[in-house]
């Protein structure tokens, strides 16, 4: 893989992407229900900056909640935000508590199998985060985290935990469930790195000042991020990909990157009309 434009990391940091994935539990509201209401419940992350956070009037506010206010806009609704967290949202979105989910929601083929995915919104490359010292081993490059020293913290369900298991499956892990405790850990000394997207790791960097954060160089992978869908709303699904075909069309979705990150995406997405 390429590797990573350090300069470009510091300059975001001067938020992946899981979910239990469970049977639908119940039948998603059709198009026709959402403009009939004229709602759309939204679930975004409030724990994952820039991409959700709580702002001073403490609502959820961030990346995913303007490009969601952006989209009820366009299609003449009210916009409900319900908070979720990376283990529930798709859980979330199958019990119809949600109409779409955002929050860096990766696409995989796992998730594919059990909810429906528009056109990419953003993408973003998963990195090895951790400190320059006070490791218990040195880590210079990914294939150091394989060792039984290292003990690695992860958020739950989010896309590091299968490249752990099958790149590091010899280093400690703790699983938690959310990322400020995760920074918590690293930040004081019980856990020497974390395997995620850099967009997720690098804005929560500026809340643990004199940690000597380190991110290696290395891209891991890089990733497609589109909203989720409950699984057979292809109704909603394909006027959501017309509305984001013109939110990116249009610039909304690169400026408002732009707004949160103040860097452009390091993978920009393809102006493509066929979705």
């Amino acid at each position: 893989m390429p590797a990573f434009d350090r300069r470009h990391l510091l300059a975001l940091a001067a938020g992946a992407a899981g979910g239990a994935l469970l049977p639908a539990a119940a039948d998603a509201r059709p198009l026709d229900q959402v403009l009939s209401s004229r709602r759309l419940r939204a679930g975004i992350n409030p724990t994952l900056p820039p991409f959700g956070t709580f702002n001073e009037r403490n609502q959820i506010d961030g990346f995913d909640a303007d490009i969601a206010r952006e989209i009820a806009r366009r299609i003449n609704v009210e916009l409900e935000i319900v908070q979720v967290g990376s283990p529930d949202r798709i859980p979330f979105l199958q019990a119809d508590r949600i109409d779409i989910v955002l929050g860096a929601i990766t696409r995989t083929i796992e998730r594919a199998l059990v909810i429906d995915y528009t056109q990419p919104l953003h993408t973003q490359s998963m990195v090895v985060l951790t400190k320059a010292t006070g490791t218990a081993v040195p880590i210079n490059a990914p294939a150091d985290l394989n060792n039984r020293a290292v003990r690695l913290v992860q958020v739950r369900g989010t896309v590091g935990v299968p490249w752990i298991q099958a790149n590091a499956a010899q280093a400690q892990v703790t699983l938690l469930d959310n990322y400020p405790d995760c920074f918590r850990a690293l930040a004081q000394g019980r856990a020497d790195a974390m395997v995620d997207v850099a967009e997720s790791v690098v804005i929560p960097m500026r809340n643990f000042q004199g940690v000597p954060w380190r991110i290696l160089d290395e891209v891991l992978a890089s990733f497609w991020v589109g909203i989720g869908v409950q699984k057979g709303n292809t109704a909603l699904r394909d006027v959501l990909n017309v509305v984001l075909f013109e939110m990116h069309r249009s610039g909304f979705v690169n400026a408002t990157w732009q707004k949160w990150f103040g860097v452009p995406m390091t993978t920009p997405i393809p102006f493509n009309p066929m979705f």
